[in-house]
């Protein structure tokens, strides 16, 4: 007989078999599940990759489509695609170097921005860092320039775009030395480079070296022969011949030339009309005529035309130009400008009052304001007057440095000093342009014997350049004339005279801030050291005389009256008076 399976025994299997199912089950579930999360994280991965790709390529078309815009001269449609590439990637450094390329083309200051930008994405990239100092050098920043061509990396220095970066900012801190050294060793590393060469032709011109200068107008008249080069060497060798007073007629048919190339500028064609004015040449009035007829046809080219007639006394001559011209043609800018201009010079204020009431000159009617005070201020209506002045003064100040620089040149051409002064204040406001503001302060006050004047600007130039030896050398001496700070400027006169007692003007003021302190032999004993052509000087023979007269020594009349032929403060003034009341005084009866 068969025994029957025990109870416990089938039980037993059974939780076996679901223990069994329930593992399969379980590594089944546990299968899918990282099948599914691998899945999805090859999807996420696939579609991370597909956009970074779509980002990509986007970035790619844009930035052609910007490119080939700015090609075409078109900068709005640049300006559409290098913003919508923005929209896309924040931080594409092509598009960035799309807008700063588009700010430079508009004079705008927001290029710097950008250029800056590109340098941060691209941190290692040279050509980014020397656009940027380019760029800092077209808009006067030579602070923001210096940091920038710092940026690039070592390795990329020993190139010839860092050493013609380097020769620009040389340039724009007048180390014409430097400048040369810079750009020979451009031209070194890229003789094929015309544009070095013209550079170094260029400064080499201007040199007043007989055999530096020769050199420099020998290599641009072999540039002649490039027609990628030939109109800038031809208008270097113009420009600089006419600054020294060369041959007239050799700058004739230099002139002559350079307005039949036909890639010559309008402005060509006006240097070749100038020196035909100049010279009083048959060819003058047919030219004249030529050139009237083309400069209809663009409201730049009239402009232009009608300032160089302006500026050259034919006013009247302009006039009656004018009038064969459509009342249209006179409403473009910027003819409105130099019609304004012509009214002026003609001092018809009704006429040019009645010009500049009514219109709106957009981003240049702050100079329209200017011009109506001027009109209005000549009519006697001071009130309307005051009011056009300040709100010419307010727009310009509200737009940027250089309508603020616009409106100086133009007042300061009229002999408004007041107005002049105001609004070098107002532009040393800004960071860039604050030495030159200064600078241009400096020689107005000294021009004008304001000696306070002078102490308020080398205050901020000394803050703005503490290094500069000629900076603190005038400030000690300002200082002394005005008893202001005496002690300080004693001691950076003597600095100042430690580092260079060769320099006269350093020389002059360390002497009188010994004199200043009651030691006369002192003083004596250091103008003494100076050689007698320094001593000829005018304003160093008066602090000569001043000094001899405080012993009494009568060789003190000879070198003040030299002195009187200075250009002197009026304390300085005050002190050649004083020292020969010193001298009468000590004379026997």
């Amino acid at each position: 007989m068969l025994r029957s399976r025990s109870p416990n025994l089938i039980s037993k299997s059974k939780k076996a078999e679901i223990e069994i199912s329930h593992h399969r089950a379980e590594r089944f579930y546990l299968k899918l599940l990282l099948g599914s999360l691998v899945g999805f994280i090859v999807l996420i991965a696939l579609f991370w990759c597909g956009h970074d790709l779509y980002v990509r390529w986007q970035e790619r078309r844009l930035v052609r489509r910007a490119v080939f815009a700015m090609q075409h001269e078109d900068q709005r449609g640049a300006s559409l695609a290098a913003r919508s590439l923005l929209d896309i990637n924040p931080s594409s450094a092509g598009a960035a170097r799309i807008m700063a390329q588009l700010a430079e083309q508009a004079g705008d200051r927001l290029a710097l921005v950008w250029r800056h930008k590109v340098v941060q994405l691209e941190p290692h990239s040279a050509e980014d860092a020397l656009a940027w100092a380019r760029c800092a050098l077209q808009f006067h920043d030579i602070a923001t320039a210096e940091r920038a061509l710092a940026a690039v990396e070592e390795g990329a220095k020993p190139t010839a775009g860092y050493h013609a970066v380097a020769a620009m900012l040389a340039q724009a801190r007048q180390q014409d030395e430097k400048a040369e050294n810079e750009w020979s060793e451009a031209e070194r590393l890229a003789p094929n480079e015309k544009a070095y060469q013209l550079q170094l032709g260029i400064l080499r011109l201007r040199a007043r070296d007989a055999n530096r200068h020769a050199s420099g107008q020998a290599m641009l008249k072999g540039l002649r022969q490039d027609p990628n080069q030939r109109v800038l060497a031809t208008r270097a060798l113009i420009t600089e011949g006419i600054a020294r007073q060369e041959n007239a007629q050799h700058l004739l048919e230099l002139a002559r030339e350079l307005h039949n190339y036909p890639e010559a500028a309008f402005s060509d064609r006006l240097v070749f009309l100038d020196i035909l004015h100049q010279l009083q040449h048959a060819e003058f009035s047919s030219y004249l005529s030529e050139l009237e007829r083309n400069a209809a046809l663009n409201p730049v080219d009239l402009g232009a035309l009608l300032s160089w007639m302006s500026h050259n006394n034919l006013n009247l001559l302009a006039l009656d130009y004018m009038r064969g011209l459509p009342s249209a043609d006179l409403e473009k800018w910027p003819v409105p400008l130099a019609v304004a201009e012509i009214y002026a010079r003609l001092k018809d204020w009704r006429k040019l009052e009645a010009v500049t009431k009514t219109v709106n000159w957009r981003q240049f009617d702050f100079l329209r304001h200017a011009y109506l005070a001027r009109a209005l201020r000549a009519e006697d209506k001071p009130a309307a007057a005051e009011h056009e002045w300040a709100a010419a003064a307010k727009e310009a100040s509200g737009q940027s440095e250089s309508t603020l620089i616009m409106l100086v040149n133009t007042v300061s051409e009229w002999g408004w000093d007041a107005e002049t002064v105001d609004l070098l204040w107002a532009l040393a406001k800004y960071p860039e342009r604050q030495n030159k503001g200064f600078q241009t302060l400096y020689r107005y006050y000294a021009k004008t014997g304001d000696t306070q004047g002078l102490y308020r600007v080398l205050v901020r130039l000394l803050e703005l350049d503490s290094g500069n030896l000629d900076v603190q050398n005038n400030f000690a001496q300002i200082s002394l004339l005005l008893d202001a700070k005496p002690e300080e400027a004693r001691r950076i006169a003597a600095d100042v005279y430690r580092k260079r007692p060769s320099n006269p003007a350093y020389a002059t003021t360390y002497a009188y801030s010994l004199l200043s302190k009651g030691d006369a032999k002192g003083a004596g004993k250091i103008m003494s050291s100076l050689t007698a052509e320094q001593l000829r000087d005018p304003a160093v023979s008066a602090y000569y005389g001043i000094c001899l007269a405080a012993i009494k020594d009568e060789r003190a009349r000879g070198f003040l009256d030299l002195g009187r032929k200075a250009t002197l403060l009026p304390e300085e003034k005050g002190l050649v008076d004083k020292a020969f009341e010193n001298l009468d005084s000590g004379r026997k009866p």
